[in-house]
């Protein structure tokens, strides 16, 4: 059952960090679950991309792929490289200011593993989980590291959030286009529930134990305990954010890492317009194209499916319409998708091979 599929990863992975198993979680039957979540996610991926060429694949496509440059290539996968250390150099910096510093490198495979286990699990729920046992390996808590991956988490996405309403009321045709009408309602949803959970466990965190207190009785006794251990985990989380603005060049850390992650969202969201440059698009309108990958990654964060495969690329192909023409359309939301996510993800599955 897929819900079973969403559930078991992210459980088995937290029980054996609150747990204090020091076995790979790798080496017990969750290596099925993830091994489905695979296959899962390559089929999605295929049946998508094969859809996508067989409707946009053009006379004029193959001779727009012969004039293709190596060095527009390269300089793709530049893009990437920066983007990459920019966001571990953002990891990196945070477990400084809560004093338990990891190196850039392990910085970045902390990141890029997530990217893989965020590829082969609905939600994208897989990635923290396995960041946090990563970071268990380096003797940071799993509370500490949760609050580290999550100050990342927001320093990504609120910006987002913030700019990609403004892009939709900017560029009044994005907010034209059917699927973002559909993606938008489902957001709000996501975001009402998820907003209400944190208000409980972090902001009201004796009314989140009353409300556990009260269905305790119906828990099992492991599901109970385990729900025991998560709340002491928050409760450490939260005391991380504050030892993080405690210490002494907290001030001058945090705006450092604030610098790092405006220049790495730059980047990420140059990646698309830079895709159609590569691709020898006539007219490239950078400013749109930005604003249209930035609406496409709020919108695609709570996505079902693993990595949020077909839709991101059903999404992008219904909204980079607006900058792509046709004959390019399918290339690009391909390439688009490698740069932005596929790459990332297959490089930290390299990674997980070696660290599990």
């Amino acid at each position: 059952m897929e819900v079973l599929f969403f559930v078991k990863p992210g459980f088995t992975v937290v029980s054996l960090l609150l747990e204090g198993v020091k076995s790979s979680p790798m080496d017990i039957p969750l290596r099925k679950s993830i091994q489905r979540g695979i296959r899962i996610s390559v089929t999605l991926v295929v049946v998508t991309l094969f859809v996508i060429l067989l409707f946009t694949v053009e006379r004029e496509t193959f001779r727009a792929l012969t004039q293709l440059r190596p060095l527009s290539i390269f300089a793709l996968f530049f893009l990437w490289a920066i983007f990459i250390v920019l966001d571990g150099l953002r990891l990196s910096l945070l477990t400084k200011a809560g004093e338990t510093p990891i190196s850039l490198r392990r910085a970045v495979e902390v990141n890029l593993v997530g990217y893989f286990f965020a590829a082969v699990t609905p939600f994208q729920t897989g990635g923290f989980p396995f960041q946090v046992l990563l970071l268990k390996k380096d003797r940071i808590s799993p509370g500490r590291a949760m609050a580290y991956l999550s100050l990342r988490g927001i320093l990504i996405y609120a910006p987002i959030y913030i700019l990609a309403p403004i892009f939709i009321l900017a560029f009044s045709q994005i907010a034209r286009r059917g699927i973002i009408q559909l993606l938008l309602n489902y957001l709000v949803i996501v975001l009402i529930g998820l907003g209400f959970l944190i208000f409980l466990a972090f902001l009201k965190p004796d009314r989140t134990e009353a409300l556990v207190e009260k269905i305790r009785p119906r828990l099992s006794k492991r599901i109970a305990s385990l729900v025991d251990l998560l709340l002491a985990e928050v409760e450490e989380f939260r005391l991380s954010f504050g030892q993080i603005r405690r210490h002494q060049h907290a001030k001058r850390l945090l705006t450092l890492v604030l610098g790092v992650s405006i220049f790495a969202l730059a980047i990420y969201l140059f990646l698309a317009p830079a895709v159609l440059m590569a691709l020898g698009t006539p007219e490239v309108h950078i400013g749109l194209t930005m604003a249209l990958q930035a609406v496409l990654m709020a919108l695609l964060l709570f996505v079902p499916t693993p990595g949020a495969g077909g839709i991101a690329e059903m999404g992008g192909l219904a909204l980079f319409s607006l900058v792509a023409p046709k004959y390019l359309l399918g290339i690009f939301v391909i390439l688009w998708r490698f740069f932005t996510f596929y790459l990332s993800a297959i490089v930290g599955g390299m990674i997980a091979l070696k660290e599990f």
